[in-house]
């Protein structure tokens, strides 16, 4: 089974359509989307009706960004070290107000984790590892195999999938494979939205990276010109781009 593996959309559906085509042309059987689907480029209710259309081929877990939407923005983000600020509130509020009520229904019906088993290889899906809580575990930028390990302790699984840090990751250790495809929708000062194709048979477990090119200025010009609260943010963190 080919399998796409796609995370960290935040509204950008230029880069999601872009990789979708992608898919099309290497005839993936699966998808699979890691959260974050919403919050960042001003196309969230989009990128969701996207996900939904194909949701018969997709299976998606719910991001931070979804939790964000169904329970408000906490006081802290990323390991209770960034102060959530009132632009961030606004966002977030910005973000629910232009999603339809079928988009709502669908972000909080996503589950927070699946474990899928495809040939002999079981498969863990999160947007991020999780506490017992269900918040997530200690926020590891780009993992080495001894991180990756000790993030998914207690969690029986031979390919674990997550996003969340917008890095790319590829670690193996003791027969078990680990994999973030970086963030699709967050291209920093290129024009590439990352994935990942996952080739799983009854003998071998194959991973490859990919990146789909798109005009990622395009995406920057409908920022500036919606001109939503902490836009500027956007553009800094997401897009590279600093006045």
């Amino acid at each position: 089974m080919k399998i796409g593996i796609i995370s960290d959309i935040h509204g950008n559906i230029n880069a999601l359509e872009a990789v979708l085509k992608e898919f099309e042309i290497y005839k993936i059987d699966k998808i699979i989307c890691l959260g974050d689907l919403v919050g960042g480029a001003p196309k969230s209710e989009n990128v969701v009706k996207k996900i939904m259309q194909i949701k018969d081929k997709c299976l998606c877990v719910r991001g931070n960004r979804e939790n964000y939407i169904i329970n408000g923005m906490p006081l802290v983000v990323h390991d209770e070290k960034i102060q959530t600020n009132q632009d961030q509130i606004d966002a977030n509020q910005w973000v629910k107000s232009y999603l339809s009520d079928i988009s709502l229904e669908y972000i909080y019906n996503l589950p927070k984790e699946i474990i899928w088993k495809v040939e002999n290889s079981i498969i863990y899906i999160a947007h991020y590892p999780m506490n017992k809580d269900g918040s997530f575990r200690k926020h590891v930028k780009i993992a080495n195999p001894n991180e990756n390990e000790e993030m998914f302790s207690g969690i029986n699984a031979d390919i674990y999938l997550y996003g969340h840090t917008h890095e790319r990751v590829y670690n193996e250790k003791n027969n078990k494979i680990y994999i973030n495809p970086g963030a699709l929708g967050c291209p920093g000062k290129t024009n590439d939205a990352p994935y990942g194709i996952l080739d799983i048979t009854k003998d071998a477990v194959l991973y490859t990276e990919h990146s789909a090119k798109y005009n990622a200025q395009e995406v920057i010009q409908d920022i500036e010109t919606t001109a939503f609260p902490g836009y500027k943010s956007v553009l800094k963190f997401f897009y590279g781009k600093v006045e």
